[in-house]
């Protein structure tokens, strides 16, 4: 994995290996006592095309810490869902151009408030509740004290249940900044951010239609 540099579509097979693979090299090079934390993470991809699928059911992958053990698989077990973490279920066209690498950083600023954009257009045409899973992050009232990993203002770092101390720093703390994704068909010709968000606002009557196809609508 660190000696070739290869590129994917976001969501595929490969894809989810290789996330959830990093992941579990982040957390294991951490040296963290595992024995202290219940935590679970997974993500899932709705509506990806069935070209992606690669005979799999669903489409994401997970991490988690069980009983003192550090798993991760391109599949999302039960038993990972019932665990305290970070868990989330989002269409793949909302987020297949505009994640840059795993685990890394850069430019999620600029990213999260262009989702946050995103969801807003779309709840205006009926399509979700207008919120993004880590808005928390943008929207933070000056006077509180979030935690800096969730943006939570009701729970500070210390007790942070989404990204508990130790594994947040571990999983942020991704060196590797290439570009691994491939661009997918799919979604070309729409217009999108500078970081690969769709723009919803800018599309035409027909690419409106084809991005709402692509999210099950």
């Amino acid at each position: 994995m660190d000696d070739d540099f290869e590129k994917w579509e976001f969501g595929c097979l490969k894809w989810c290996e290789f996330a959830s693979q990093l992941g579990v090299k982040l957390i294991s090079n951490a040296s963290l006592d595992l024995s202290k934390f219940e935590w679970g993470f997974s993500e899932e991809y709705k509506q990806t095309p069935e070209r992606l699928m690669d005979g799999r059911e669903i489409a994401g992958y997970h991490l988690m810490i069980h009983e003192g053990k550090l798993s991760g698989g391109p599949y999302i077990p039960d038993e990972c869902l019932a665990l305290p973490g970070f868990h989330v279920a989002v269409e793949w066209a909302l987020i297949a151009h505009s994640s840059y690498l795993p685990f890394n950083r850069i430019g999620h600023e600029e990213r999260g408030e262009a989702q946050v954009s995103l969801r807003r257009a779309l709840k205006e045409v009926g399509i979700g509740d207008g919120k993004w899973a880590l808005e928390s992050r943008f929207k933070v009232n000056e006077d509180a004290k979030p935690c800096r990993a969730c943006g939570s203002v009701e729970t500070g770092r210390k007790d942070c249940p989404i990204w508990p101390v130790g594994i947040g720093e571990a999983l942020a703390s991704n060196p590797d900044n290439r570009w691994r994704l491939l661009r997918s068909q799919e979604l070309e010709g729409f217009p999108e951010s500078d970081w690969g968000v769709p723009v919803f606002s800018e599309m035409d009557d027909q690419q409106k239609a084809r991005f709402k196809k692509l999210l099950g609508h």
